[in-house]
């Protein structure tokens, strides 16, 4: 069966190049042939391209306004390097939860007015979906629904463990994941093919499950994780 590419594929990429050229960069440094430090202070240009990456392969809004973040920000801060503009990101760094804050209430407002459809399709059904809010605090969370469809799950400086493994999907559930210094913990069933498109800044999307052999279940993770953590596992 054939399955959606991992969307972090290009930007670990990129990553994993920029490091291996760093290295190099120390090498000929070490070996008295360049100055390194002439080098180093161009970094800000793989921001860019894991940016640009971002825009060109996400196929979610949040995805597409990180690839922004990170493309404004890299330019910025290359530019100041190039002695064109004065520019400290740490001075602009709170933009960060205002552009999350904007996302939030313009989706939940384009969803109450039937403009934007749900992260979950079919049955309206209660127990087929689950939303859960963790707020500098901890929640435990399960759902048995045989026909899951998905869900929201929000972690704000708390902690959300969702239990799945009693449920079904009959083909696919996308569940949209906010956690800003925070930590989601979910387990589902070992038939259940994971993808994760979320978006993950100063934090992580863990995929710890053992991909079953054959299976039409898929659950899709969207969102993003802002200094927390996101972990799914059987």
């Amino acid at each position: 069966m054939e399955t959606r590419p991992h969307s972090f594929i290009a930007p670990r990429l990129i990553i994993g190049l920029g490091i291996i050229i760093l290295g190099v960069l120390f090498m000929l440094g070490n070996l008295d042939i360049i100055d390194p430090h002439d080098y180093i202070r161009f970094w800000p240009a793989i921001l860019i391209v894991i940016g640009i990456s971002y825009l060109v392969q996400s196929q979610n809004g949040s995805g597409r306004v990180w690839g922004i973040i990170l493309t404004f920000a890299g330019a910025a801060m290359l530019l100041d390097r190039l002695y064109f503009i004065n520019f400290n990101l740490w001075d602009y760094w709170p933009l960060i939860l205002v552009f999350i804050g904007g996302m939030m209430i313009v989706k939940s407002t384009l969803i109450r007015r039937g403009i934007a459809a749900p992260p979950f399709t079919g049955s309206s059904d209660a127990n087929d979906r689950i939303n859960a809010i963790a707020v500098v605090g901890g929640s435990k969370r399960s759902n048995s629904s045989q026909n899951f469809k998905g869900g929201e799950l929000t972690a704000i400086m708390g902690g959300l463990e969702i239990d799945l493994r009693d449920a079904s999907i009959k083909e696919e559930a996308v569940i949209d994941i906010t956690a800003i210094m925070g930590g989601i913990e979910m387990r589902v069933p070992d038939d259940w093919i994971v993808i994760i498109e979320g978006f993950p800044f100063l934090g992580g999307f863990e995929d710890g499950t053992r991909p079953p052999k054959e299976s039409t279940k898929r659950l899709v993770i969207k969102g993003t994780a802002v200094m927390g953590g996101v972990e799914i596992k059987n």
